[in-house]
């Protein structure tokens, strides 16, 4: 869970973001309008509802902004 939060914060610091995928067309992907902790705390959250590390796409999608 470390490595992945330190992985995930060291992308935040180079303008990457975290959101989910949609059906829209218009807009195929929402970034998660939130503060790094704020993400982080997030993504380990929900990490900790799989009860195992995330596969691509099960909680969240990254896209450069």
């Amino acid at each position: 869970m470390a490595l992945l939060l330190r992985i995930v914060g060291d992308l935040y610091d180079a303008s990457v973001r975290a959101g989910e995928l949609t059906e829209s067309t218009e807009k195929p992907f929402l970034p998660w309008h939130l503060e790094k902790a704020d993400a982080l705390a997030r993504i380990a959250t929900e990490v900790r509802h799989l009860s195992r590390l995330p596969d691509s796409g099960d909680i969240y999608w990254f896209t450069v902004l």
